[in-house]
């Protein structure tokens, strides 16, 4: 059996990739919608499914972030994405944990960049196509 172009993944890897789809989809759907979007498209999700989104993007940032991070970790050294799942997680994770702990007055400052709902939006659409090639690879 000829097994080039056959793509091998691992669970971990289905997992990755269904998660980063859903994830790109809320952080994507928004942010090419009607208001606050750019209005690319006619439609956007519904408003409890934005409202309860809106209240929990940073914890959804923070969690992807670290979720990025050990999907890194868990690539073999030798791909390519071992090193861009890791670094882009930690980056991710720390934009995401930052906001949350200046919240909790744990720290003095935070990042008011992220006081726009496109931003949010669109670092949770950059996370899902993190998990989803990610999610990808072959092994």
């Amino acid at each position: 059996m000829d097994k080039k172009g056959i793509v091998f993944t691992r669970p971990r890897d289905t997992v990755s990739f269904f998660i980063g789809l859903i994830l790109f989809a809320l952080g994507l759907i928004p942010l090419i919608g009607p208001s606050p979007g750019f209005g690319f498209i006619g439609f956007g999700l519904p408003a409890f499914i934005t409202n309860l989104i809106a209240s929990i993007f940073i914890w959804i940032i923070a969690v992807a972030g670290l979720y990025i991070v050990i999907d890194g970790f868990v690539e073999p050294p030798a791909h390519n994405l071992h090193w861009f799942l890791i670094i882009g997680g930690v980056v991710l994770f720390v934009v995401g944990l930052l906001p949350i702990l200046h919240k909790y007055e744990v720290i003095g400052f935070g990042l008011d960049f992220l006081n726009n709902l496109l931003v949010y939006q669109g670092l949770i659409a950059l996370e899902g196509l993190f998990l989803m090639v990610g999610g990808l690879t072959e092994h």
